[in-house]
């Protein structure tokens, strides 16, 4: 995503490892993604409870992979929710960059829109989004990105190395202050070297930085210490500034561009006692866009659970992470799109997924229209004139026996609200004769709005191939597929 369409956003960071550090200066050693996940109040059983983190000195962790949240941190102003919780990488090989979090924001007026979560905050892309955060050897990084305006972007470098959009470098370094080069690019599937788009990180540590909610009321204002992070696009037209703290993690997001006095009078109630316009590198920037999440809620039900599932549904996945962007799908993500070709433009394919059963014939088509099928987001459409139809998916050589999770993400874009299609995922392994051994069938209940379907499958001694497939139970409604997956 070019720094211009950043900047429409709202800003998502994410990741983090569990502990406390602090800077060198106050005489214990750095650790930079102690910046990067929110931390939790305990009680003397060390269980999180509700409070506020900065409240609790003596009595404070950092959120654990798969623990609930026991609240989420929201807006000046109460527009839309922003948590930062850690997750565990199936495969720390990932890209050369270990995935260690993510971070969410979920509009407050969009939390009903899926009766499957009622009054709980759930992934919806058009109503929200998340970034996915890791860290090499060397550097904490974007991995990708999801917004209302493209869907999923992973962000690579020109060597294929993803990870490209630095944030500070994984070492005493990021509370040294320095800047780098961030080129990055959204290359589908990034076979070969690509050219990218120049932009710059500058980062420092920033102590007892203030974080106001309302200039009236001084105790409602957090002084942290903070690493303050500042993305430029190139020839420094616009910029992006991020905020870290060990309390909150991602605690304060801002948008800039070029030129005076452009800050809507709006903004000023939503971000107070701020800077609106500043000189950077000698350019005159003007703030048109931020927000502060430090105003902490107790979710609908006394705790929220990332990793967790619908309770009215335990087959519909509340944030779908691990299975798509984690590097453990054994399967082809057909939603990533490609292939790339330098210079040029992207086609939505189909690589890895065909057709087959004794159905009716499947009509193929493309999502059309914002936001599924660009930058990188390619959602193909299935159709079944008349029932049974034949199966949409992918078969692959099994892997070892055992335990796995399989799955898809999909919606259908023509539904009216309210209204439901069917369909089901089938999983069907067979021997090396062909002969079937077992099969699995998950059926889905298909709204308008993007839900990811989970089940389990063992995978049987003697199986030789395991083919994972969609099929429609409904006739004349399109379904989108936005992934399907299989993972132990």
């Amino acid at each position: 995503m070019t720094m211009g369409a950043r900047a429409t956003l709202i800003g998502l960071l994410a990741l983090g490892l569990s502990g406390c550090a602090v800077d060198p200066a106050r005489g214990q050693s750095p650790d930079p993604t102690e910046f990067l996940i929110q931390m939790v109040c305990v009680d003397a059983s060390d269980q999180a409870i509700f409070a506020d983190p900065v409240s609790c000195p003596d009595s404070r962790r950092k959120l654990r992979p798969g623990e609930p949240l026991p609240y989420h941190k929201l807006d000046v102003g109460g527009y839309h929710v922003s948590d930062s919780f850690p997750v565990e990488d199936p495969d720390p090989s990932n890209f050369g960059a270990r995935t260690l979090g993510v971070q969410t924001y979920f509009f407050t007026d969009a939390w009903d829109l899926d009766p499957a979560f009622p009054r709980q905050v759930h992934l919806d892309p058009a109503r929200g989004g998340y970034n996915i955060m890791g860290a090499s050897e060397d550097w904490v990084a974007f991995l990708g990105t999801s917004d209302p305006g493209s869907y999923w972007q992973p962000w690579w470098r020109p060597d294929c190395d993803l990870g490209g959009w630095r944030l500070f470098p994984n070492s005493e370094r990021a509370l040294r202050g320095g800047d780098d080069a961030s080129p990055t690019t959204f290359a589908p599937n990034c076979e070969q070297r690509i050219r990218t788009s120049a932009a710059r990180v500058e980062w420092r540590f920033v102590p007892d930085h203030p974080y106001v909610v309302d200039p009236a009321d001084e105790d409602r204002t957090r002084r942290l210490d903070s690493l303050l992070v500042r993305h430029f696009a190139s020839g420094y037209g616009s910029m992006e500034t991020n905020w870290f703290t060990r309390e909150y993690g991602a605690t304060r997001w801002e948008a800039w561009r070029a030129g005076e006095g452009l800050t809507p009078e709006f903004l000023k109630a939503r971000c107070p006692a701020s800077t609106y316009d500043a000189v950077f590198h000698g350019r005159a920037m003007s703030m048109v866009d931020c927000r502060t999440w430090t105003t902490l809620i107790r979710p609908e039900g006394g705790s929220w659970e990332p990793d967790g599932v619908s309770a009215l549904d335990p087959t519909i996945r509340t944030f779908p992470v691990d299975p798509l962007y984690l590097s453990g799908n054994l399967l082809f993500n057909s939603h990533l799109g490609g292939p790339y070709v330098p210079e040029g433009d992207y086609a939505c394919e189909t690589r890895a997924w065909d057709s087959e059963g004794e159905g009716a014939e499947l009509t193929f088509g493309d999502v059309t229209g914002p936001p599924w099928n660009a930058n990188g987001a390619c959602m193909r459409t299935i159709r079944a004139e008349t029932l049974p139809a034949r199966d949409w998916g992918q078969t692959i050589d099994a892997p070892p026996p055992g335990d796995y999770r399989f799955g898809a993400s999909l919606f259908a874009p023509g539904l009216a609200r309210g209204e439901e299609a069917s369909a089901e995922i089938v999983v069907t392994q067979r021997d090396g004769e062909g002969r079937v051994l077992a099969t699995e069938r998950l059926p889905m209940r298909v709204i308008d709005r993007y839900r990811t379907f989970e089940g389990r499958v063992r995978v049987v001694e003697g199986a030789s191939e395991v083919r994972v497939a969609v099929v429609p139970g409904s006739s004349g409604e399109v379904l989108a597929i936005t992934g399907l997956f299989l993972f132990r």
